[in-house]
């Protein structure tokens, strides 16, 4: 029974690798579809239950069959069928995969093939809109990530950084992560944010949310109450998505973080959704402002964004270690309005390398995240905000903060 139940789970699998990805090249009206795909895994999986060799023999004839399938295609109706052929061999190579017993590989890779296979539309869209600067910044940020990153040094000699302020290495992997968070972010603001103010405030939010409350506010200026009230709402949001932001900075470079501070990140969040709720009462997101961000990633703003990190980490060690407590807080709360995102990366990094506690890093997310909000009162009058939207901007955020300092509270308390 062990025995069999060792072959029906793999074949299981494979079968329902082949029929998600067979699924959406059956919906897609493709000749090759639902039956093909799950035959074609469960092929490559058997086969290598069988022996190696009988996998490399199936795989051959795949390929012979593809290519005679694509030969008749092209003499009917002058058209190749390129990327359903190659689904069909990355199908059956995940059978093989399972077969080898990587289910969760396999899986996740299934999925993410479907996305592909799915979002042709989109991904044409944002490739065709593309400038020639934007993608000559995402083949860059292709070469700095793959070259430059293995060549930097961990730290620096003690003689030159005897106190281990310095990691390059370090600060080009926060770079990285979060440059990668912005070009995804920015290819979905690009693709789905014209369509209503949610996904401006949120998916700008996580992109630059000062950026998106100086944008909203310089948009809607001189507008009438409508979009007003719909640029307040894509603030709050934004403040919203700067704090998700910023609790999956911590997550990605020191989970056990996660732990302190959530109660204040959760009432902080809870207050400014009631209000996005009341916004929506009395508005709709239908005429919502589009809004343009600049490319997230410039060699510029990465060196720059990866000086802003060096300096508040250098700052926050500097802080905790001659001032303590009180002068790690002051220093998070100041970098905070210099940037949430790097200050929240310097305290994950120092907490995940043992520099400090995780509930100091903890607390200083929470701090960063109090002071970006506060910061986006004045940048949001500065883009043009005024009158009843502006207090009622800034009453929130104050409330919204002392909130946050009310969740601290209880948790030191408890």
């Amino acid at each position: 029974m062990g025995d069999l139940r060792g072959y029906i789970e793999p074949i299981g699998i494979s079968l329902g690798i082949g029929l998600l990805i067979g699924l959406e090249r059956e919906w897609a009206h493709k000749d090759v579809g639902l039956r093909t795909f799950a035959l074609a895994a469960l092929a490559g999986c058997l086969a290598w239950l069988i022996h190696p060799v009988a996998a490399f023999l199936v795989l051959a004839a795949a390929i012979a069959l593809v290519s005679i399938l694509n030969i008749r295609s092209m003499l009917v109706d002058r058209s190749l069928e390129m990327t359903t052929s190659v689904a069909l061999l990355v199908t059956l190579l995940l059978g093989i995969v399972v077969a080898k017993g990587y289910f969760l590989a396999a899986a996740a890779t299934a999925v993410l093939v479907t996305m592909l296979l799915a979002w042709k539309a989109e991904l044409v869209r944002f490739t065709v809109g593309l400038s020639l600067e934007e993608l000559r910044s995402i083949v860059l940020f292709g070469v700095l990530t793959l070259v430059i990153y293995p060549l930097l040094p961990e730290g620096l000699p003690p003689t030159v950084d005897p106190m281990g302020l310095i990691n390059l290495r370090a600060a080009w992997l926060v770079v990285v992560i979060l440059s990668a968070i912005g070009l995804v972010n920015y290819a979905l603001l690009r693709l789905y944010g014209a369509r209503g103010i949610h996904f401006t405030g949120i998916l700008g939010g996580l992109v630059n949310s000062t950026a998106t409350v100086s944008e909203l506010a310089r948009r809607c200026r001189g507008q009438e109450e409508k979009a007003l009230d719909l640029a307040l709402e894509g603030m709050l949001l934004a403040n919203i998505a700067m704090m998700a932001r910023n609790g999956l900075i911590l997550g990605i470079f020191a989970p056990a973080a996660l732990l302190h501070g959530w109660l204040a990140v959760g009432l902080m969040a809870g207050l400014t959704g009631l209000m996005v709720l009341r916004i929506l009462r009395r508005s709709s997101s239908s005429a919502a402002p589009a809004i343009r961000l600049a490319f997230p990633f410039s060699l510029r703003h990465s060196l720059l964004f990866g000086t802003f990190y060096l300096v508040i980490r250098a700052v926050v060690v500097l802080a905790d270690r001659f001032l303590g407590p009180g002068g790690f807080m002051v220093a998070t709360f100041l970098g905070g309005l210099v940037s949430s995102a790097s200050t929240a990366a310097a305290a994950a990094t120092l907490a995940a390398q043992g520099q400090i506690s995780t509930e100091a890093a903890g607390l200083g997310v929470v701090l960063a995240s109090m002071a970006s909000l506060l910061f986006h009162v004045p940048m949001a009058r500065l883009g043009g905000l005024q009158g009843p939207w502006l207090r009622r901007l800034g009453w929130v955020s104050i409330l919204t903060v002392l909130v946050g300092i009310l969740g601290l509270a209880i948790e030191g308390w408890r």
